[in-house]
C-alpha cells in the first residue's frame, strides 16, 4: 500500500516476537509456530536480515504486551535496540536467526506482533521519519 515491500522491513527493520522464546518443539511450540510464519512471510534469506527482538524477560508476559508498542517507537527514536533478555542458546527447532544481543542499530521499521486469547492477532508497522 505504501511501497514498503518485505525486503525493505527485512533489511532496514526489526520485529517485537510476541512469544517470550520459550523452548520450541514440534509437538507444541508457540515460537515454533512464529518463526514458520516469519519464514512463510519473508523467506529464509530476509528472515536472516531481520533483527528480532522481545523484551518481555525483562517485564513478564503481562507487561511486555502493553509496554512493546513504547518500546518499538523508542527504539525507532534512539536507534539503539535492547538485547533479548536470557539468550544463552540457539534453538535447534528454531534455526538460524537474528536474535538482538543490544546496542546501536539503524533502522527505519519496527513490526509489532500481538497475540491474545480468543485468536485475538494483531500486527503494527511503525516507521521513523528520520532519514536514513
Amino acid at each position: 500500500v505504501h511501497g514498503i515491500g518485505r525486503a525493505e522491513i527485512a533489511c532496514h527493520g526489526v520485529y517485537f516476537s510476541h512469544e517470550t522464546s520459550t523452548h520450541a518443539s514440534p509437538q507444541a511450540s508457540c515460537s515454533g509456530n512464529e518463526v514458520a510464519a516469519l519464514r512463510s512471510a519473508f523467506g529464509d534469506d530476509l528472515l536472516s536480515k531481520l533483527l528480532i527482538l522481545n523484551t518481555k524477560g525483562f517485564t513478564g508476559h503481562p507487561m511486555g504486551v502493553s509496554f512493546e508498542d513504547v518500546a518499538a517507537v523508542e527504539v525507532l527514536m534512539r536507534q539503539t535496540v535492547p538485547p533479548v533478555p536470557n539468550f544463552k542458546e540457539r534453538d535447534e527447532y528454531l534455526g538460524d536467526l537474528n536474535i538482538s544481543k543490544g546496542g546501536p542499530y539503524a533502522c527505519r521499521y519496527a513490526l509489532r506482533f500481538a497475540a491474545g486469547f480468543g485468536s485475538q492477532v494483531a500486527f503494527a508497522l511503525y516507521a521513523t521519519a528520520q532519514n536514513q
